[in-house]
């Protein structure tokens, strides 16, 4: 899970609407898998400009073959800054909620307001983003004018990130997303220690994103290429690693949650989720035997992730770029 707190860690990784939301979310029922520097201080939403740019034979704009570039230039190595894209596009989608009555353009989920809000991204559980951020924000401002929105690119590069590590999976990647620089609600991202890092509280919470325990077992497993800068206070060093290979896009993050190795170390939250009684922690199991299944359970869940808080209906017009995430 990218998720967590203060904790400078790749996310993930990290995951129904209700009667007054937008219909037909990116969602999936719980029971349906067996066991299974400066932002903006105003709330604006904003469409992407046109771009003049011409398009891929996929209906890409070609601005992003530019980013794409630029971006794994950037992430060579499944480096800092892109495990940190991981985390912060998990953190921009994730404060989506089908209990959050439905606001314009993505009640909260991938609609680049981390990018985009001062206030967002000035909060505690964000502190370890603040220094990607405005780095990620330079990006924006130099292809705005092209075509690229902040939503857009905040997946965008999360999915390069993903893929720069070895042996990360490709994960489907669409552009035309609207942009908002509302605050996502507060509370809604999990925490890694102390209160709301209990296994049924984070079940809850991905629920009501609309995951799985399939969806949840293989979104925290981006924890393979995590690293925690942030954890002192619970007995982490800085850049303590989540799993003993963390440039590695593997199982190793599964086997070690049980074995325990030294110079590892565990979030609470993820030795809760990975009780192999409970339904998520079984998958867990299921997935350090089975890097195929991981690795396609990962990609559809991400993918997903990608378009929280937007109805289907609206990403079927999106312009499908996943053949530059290669």
């Amino acid at each position: 899970m990218s998720h967590l707190t203060a904790a400078t860690v790749v996310l993930s990784a990290l995951l129904f609407a209700p009667s007054n939301a937008s219909p037909a979310l990116h969602a999936r029922d719980w029971h349906s898998q067996s066991i299974a520097p400066f932002g903006f201080s105003s709330s604006t939403t904003a469409s992407i400009p046109a771009s003049s740019s011409t398009s891929t034979s996929s209906g890409c704009p070609a601005v992003w073959s530019t980013v794409a570039t630029d971006l794994k230039s950037a992430f060579t190595g499944c480096n800092v800054l892109a495990r940190n894209a991981i985390r912060f596009a998990f953190h921009d989608a994730a404060g989506y909620s089908s209990k959050t009555p439905y606001y314009a353009p993505a009640t909260g989920g991938a609609d680049g307001s981390l990018l985009l809000s001062s206030d967002e991204i000035k909060r505690q559980i964000e502190a370890p983003l603040q220094r990607y951020q405005p780095w990620l924000l330079g990006k924006y401002n130099k292809y705005h004018s092209q075509g690229v929105g902040a939503a857009d690119l905040v997946q965008f590069a999360g999915n390069i990130g993903i893929r720069s590590c070895n042996g990360g999976p490709i994960v489907r990647t669409l552009v035309g997303r609207q942009d908002t620089s509302t605050a996502a609600p507060e509370g809604m991202l999990p925490e890694a220690f102390g209160q709301g890092s209990d296994y049924d509280t984070l079940v809850q919470l991905f629920l009501d994103k609309g995951f799985s325990a399939t969806d949840l077992a293989a979104l925290i497993g981006a924890h393979t290429v995590s690293q925690a800068f942030a954890e002192q206070g619970n007995g982490i060093p800085p850049g303590g690693p989540q799993d003993s290979t963390p440039t590695q896009w593997d199982t190793t993050y599964y086997k070690e949650l049980q074995s325990d190795p030294r110079g590892v170390y565990h979030f609470q939250s993820d030795v809760n989720l990975g009780n192999q009684t409970t339904a998520v922690g079984m998958q867990m199991a299921r997935f350090a035997q089975d890097e195929e299944a991981f690795d396609a359970a990962f990609a559809d869940a991400m993918g997903r992730m990608n378009l929280l808080g937007i109805s289907e209906e609206v990403s079927s017009g999106f312009a499908d770029c996943t053949s530059l995430v290669q």
